[in-house]
Formats: structure tokens, sequence, C-alpha cells
């Protein structure tokens, strides 16, 4: 007993709590330099000159990231990211684009009436349910305006104030409004070049979109693209935000957020009842992603169910060697949304025009770094490379 007191009263000394701490923080940081500060991992075909070209002319890929040292686990960086990045302000003007189909969908220009129409532009994809609004994208848009590009953020329908006018809102397997947009700055901005960024969903699109255009040997339209926290199996990225944690932190609040986008736009749901028979109870009582995708986003792309979607959308089934202009990938190991295992990465070392910048740690579209994680990130570092790289490449 009088050891026990003995033992109390040293750890009660100033001194003693010093020792502690500090030893605790030496071994902390020693984990952290040793085992988490790496080099991304580059993933390329070996004869790939477009992958040895990014490689010399993007300093960022070579160095190593240092993602924020007191949060740098995958769940915590995408929460972090998503709540402490700041909003900087951007001045937008708005365009409607209205669709073929009786569709319509805003797109969001970040430029300057000094620029000349064929001046290189950024086309910019959020994710799901994101807009020109998210931080992620107003950090992005900042980053690319401060290097002189013009920027162009593509909401998606029902997003952004703009209302669904038809039954069909968007998907992860329905790339017809991204072609309808590039043919869109085609015409208005002639002899421009374009390089589309895509997180997420919007990566997902993007890539479906290339992937097609390859395989049918039609324009894409874009001089490069880069996709962000990409999930290439939406079989396996669902079933990774269905674990316990991953629904409680991730899943319960997209199902919510896009019930809320139902909600906005109801009215649509009711006026197509007997071309889209939705039972709008049935919908609103949905708690994970995959029930709101069985109940609305199937049925209102023609799908019989969320299987037969996921199915359609996912990348590692389609002609990725087939994309022929260069797309640069980020994704991070430990993303809830895209575990490594949904990674198609020995189909992405046989095409010639991917390169896949593997990360330890980053989350999803998080990629955090520096001591206070308010601003620039990780991926906007990379993109602003890529996009510059790109269009020197392009003007030469």
């Amino acid at each position: 007993m009088n050891q026990v007191l003995s033992y109390l009263r040293y750890f009660k000394e100033p001194l003693a709590l010093q020792v502690i701490s500090g030893s605790l923080l030496i071994a902390y940081a020693t984990y952290y330099c040793v085992f988490v500060v790496r080099k991304p991992r580059i993933i390329f075909k070996s004869d790939s000159t477009f992958a040895q070209f990014l490689v010399k002319n993007c300093s960022v890929l070579s160095e190593s990231y240092w993602p924020t040292f007191w949060c740098f686990g995958g769940r915590i960086q995408t929460v972090i990211g998503s709540v402490l990045k700041s909003h900087p302000k951007v001045k937008f003007r708005r365009e409607l684009v209205q669709i073929p189909d009786g569709g319509e969908l805003y797109l969001h220009w970040a430029d300057s009436e000094t620029m000349v129409s064929s001046h290189p532009t950024v086309l910019v994809m959020p994710g799901l349910t994101g807009t020109y609004q998210h931080n992620y994208i107003l950090q992005l848009v900042k980053k690319l305006r401060s290097l002189g590009h013009r920027v162009v953020v593509f909401n998606n329908r029902g997003l952004a104030g703009c209302k669904l006018k038809t039954p069909k809102a968007f998907c992860a397997a329905c790339s017809k409004d991204l072609e309808f947009v590039i043919s869109h700055l085609q015409m208005t901005h002639p002899r421009t070049p374009v390089i589309a960024i895509g997180y997420s969903l919007g990566g997902i699109i993007l890539t479906n979109y290339l992937s097609k255009c390859g395989q049918e040997n039609k324009e894409v339209g874009l001089i490069g693209a880069m996709t962000v926290s990409v999930p290439w199996n939406m079989f396996k990225s669902t079933e990774s935000l269905e674990q316990p944690l991953n629904c409680f932190l991730f899943n319960r609040h997209l199902t919510k957020l896009l019930l809320g986008i139902f909600k906005e736009n109801i009215a649509i749901a009711d006026l197509y009842k007997n071309e889209m028979p939705y039972d709008i109870e049935h919908v609103l009582r949905s708690k994970t992603v995959r029930e709101f995708d069985d109940r609305v986003i199937a049925p209102m792309f023609g799908f019989t169910n969320s299987s037969e979607y996921y199915a359609a959308a996912t990348l590692h089934t389609k002609p990725l060697h087939s994309i022929n202009i260069p797309l640069l990938c980020l994704s991070s190991v430990d993303d809830p949304f895209a575990p490594l295992h949904s990674i198609p990465i020995s189909l992405i070392r046989k095409c010639s025009n991917i390169l896949l910048v593997l990360t330890d740690y980053g989350g999803h579209i998080a990629f955090l770094e520096g001591i206070f994680p308010f601003g620039h990130s990780y991926m906007d570092r990379i993109a602003s490379e890529f996009t510059q790289a790109m269009f020197q490449k392009c003007s030469t």
C-alpha cells in the first residue's frame, strides 16, 4: 500500500508529469515520422509517356505527404475536412443550362471579364450532394484562380437552387449531362483547352464518360482529367459505408442529405407519378444510401434495383484502357468510401493514360495537411500542379 501511495505522489510532481508528457510526445512524433509520413505510391503502365511526363513536371508527386499530425486517420480526416475546412469567398456568375430532354442545371463560373474565349478552363464536378458552395470546391476554385485559370463548377440537376424539371436527377451511371455540358463549353468557348476534375461521384461520372468516349472513338472535349477519392467499385464502397462505424459517421448523414434533396423536389415525383411510381412514404423511411438508391435512383434511371444500378456504374468492369486523354487519379488507402481492396490497381497498370496517386492516409475528399488544416490541402496542390503542367504542354 505504501508503495502505491508513493507511486501516486510521484505522478503529482510537475517534473514527473513533464517527463511523462514529453516522452509520450516524442513517442507519438517518432511514430508519425516513421509510419505515417510517406511518399505516395505512383501506379501506372511502365511504358506510359503521360505518366513519365507527369512525374517529371509535378514535383509534389515525388514529395512525402505530411498529413495533419493530430488527425491523420481516414475517418477523422474525412470528418475534420468537411467540418473545419474554411469557406473562402469566391465571386461566381451563374449560368442556367437547358438540357435537351427538358432538364436544367446551373454552371457557376469563376472568371473575369478580361479573359478571352480561349482562356484555359477547369471544369469542376463535386461529389454526391455537393455544389459550388462546398468548402473543398471553394478551396480548389480559389487555388486555381490564383494561377490565372478560368473555373466553372458543374452542379447536378436538383442542386444549387435549381429545381428538377423532369423525372431525372443524377446518378453515377449516367454521363449524358456531362457530355452535353462539355459540348456546350465547346460551342460557347471555342478553342478553349479544358481540364475536368471530379470528386467522388463526380469522378465516377467523369471516368465513365472518358471510357465511353474512348470505346466509341468519340471526341472527349478535354485535354486532361483528374479524379479525387473515386469509389471505383460501387458494391465494395457500399459495403464499406454500411459497416457500423461508417454507417453512423457517414451513411446516415448522406442519406439525410439525399432525402432533403428529394423533399425539395417532391413535387416532381408527384407530377410524374404515373411515369415514375414512387411510394413517397417508403422513400422517406430510407436509412441508408443503398435503400435510397433502391427506391429512387434505380427506378428513376430504368434499373430494376440498386444492384443493377451499381453494376452499371462500377468502374473496374469498364474499358479503362480505352481512355485516350491523360487521367490522374488521387486515392487514399484509408478512404472509408473507397477502401484499398476496391481500387483496381492491376487494371490501372495496363492503362497507358491513367496514373494513380495512392497515399496511405487522406480519407475521403480530405488529404489535410498542416497544423491548422483550414485552407488548401494536398489534393489542391496536386490539382494545381497537374493543371499547370497540362495547360503548359497544350500551349507548346
